[in-house]
């Protein structure tokens, strides 16, 4: 078998990026250059492609093997960083020792901690503490990217009769799968020509490409990036709110103080920041004609439950928008109480001395 592991990390590091000033700045100290798909049809358009950096290529001793590893990363203007750690197959594996290989790399605490590693030294690079990495928030993937497979030459369907691709996917040791969970598997099963094939889960995919085009395996990872900044937000969202309503229901108010008016205020500027990054972060890839790489992106993205976190920051948005709208409403409140009172001093002061008179 000729083919690699990519194993993934995706971390959130705050705020936007300037990427054209962020690649001056790595261009004078590594390999840097702004990302693009690899076919030449436009379907994919990348609204700011972001910055693809080199980080490192070395060894890796994975179960006894010396693997030789390439370490890339991807900066990503609405606040992410995608780390790719790549491992070259060695010669002679077999697909038992290979399932066992990936299930030891997508467990390895070790690796998780060079990636750790990797990320800081990116954000320090970007002139940012590392304390605004979200590390506790992150995707991890695994990806199986063959060029060429014994028996799967002509057809690469041929992998299912051949292979227990389904343990591989599921990284289980010596578990035996059930019919339907294979079954589930095989829906999410996609080819464009006999010899190529994708097969895409939750926590991991296979991927066979003559051709050695990583079209569809940049299109996971942008998914995995869209699935982090969602599950950010809906983190970032619940603390708001909590934060919020807990305004609203222990401060007691008088009516001279402008509190309301400042909770409106951050209220309306959390729904308008984070609305423009979910926006930023859904518009960042859009397919126009190519419908094998649509059908992936979607394949993907539905596998991952995006939809689901999309939904649920969106009803928390809902709920800030109306917050806002509440609290807008108590500050007026409070004005009103303000003016009557003010409008009942002055009117005593005109009435008052009549009396004495």
């Amino acid at each position: 078998m000729n083919g690699r592991i990519h194993i993934y990390r995706v971390f959130d590091i705050g705020k936007d990026v300037n990427l054209e000033g962020v690649q001056r700045h790595f261009e004078m100290s590594s390999s840097a250059q702004r990302f693009r798909l690899n076919r030449s049809s436009k379907a994919m358009i990348i609204n700011q492609p972001p910055l693809s950096l080199v980080i490192e290529n070395s060894k890796y001793s994975a179960l006894g093997h010396p693997l030789d590893l390439e370490v890339t990363a991807k900066i990503w203007h609405f606040g992410a960083v995608s780390l790719t750690m790549s491992f070259i197959l060695p010669k002679g594996l077999t697909w038992e020792r290979l399932i066992a290989l990936g299930n030891f790399l997508e467990n390895d605490s070790n690796l998780h901690d060079l990636a750790k590693k990797r990320v800081e030294q990116i954000v320090t690079g970007l002139g940012r503490p590392v304390s605004t990495v979200n590390w506790e928030t992150y995707e991890d993937y695994a990806c199986y990217f063959f060029q060429s497979l014994e028996g799967c030459e002509k057809n690469a369907m041929e992998v299912f009769n051949r292979y227990d691709v389904f343990r591989l996917i599921l990284s289980e040791n010596n578990e035996t799968l059930s019919e339907q969970i294979k079954k589930t598997i095989l829906d999410s099963t996609f080819q464009y020509s006999q010899d190529d094939l994708a097969v895409i889960d939750w926590n991991s995919a296979l991927i066979i490409e003559p051709s050695g085009s990583t079209d569809i395996i940049d299109v996971i990872e942008f998914s995995l990036c869209q699935l982090l900044e969602m599950r950010y937000y809906d983190d970032l969202l619940d603390e708001r709110l909590t934060y919020l309503y807990s305004s609203l229901e222990k401060k007691r108010f008088s009516i001279f103080q402008n509190h309301y008016s400042r909770l409106s205020r951050e209220a309306a500027q959390i729904y308008l920041d984070i609305s423009d990054t979910v926006e930023s972060v859904e518009n960042t890839m859009k397919v126009v004609g190519d419908f094998y790489l649509a059908k992936i992106f979607r394949a993907a993205s539905q596998r991952l439950r995006f939809k689901d976190w999309k939904d649920s920051v969106d009803q928390k948005l809902s709920n800030l928008a109306q917050v806002s709208r509440l609290f807008v409403g108590e500050a007026n409140e409070k004005r009103n109480q303000l003016l009557e009172i003010i409008i009942i001093v002055l009117i005593a002061i005109e009435v008052v001395p009549l009396f004495f008179k």
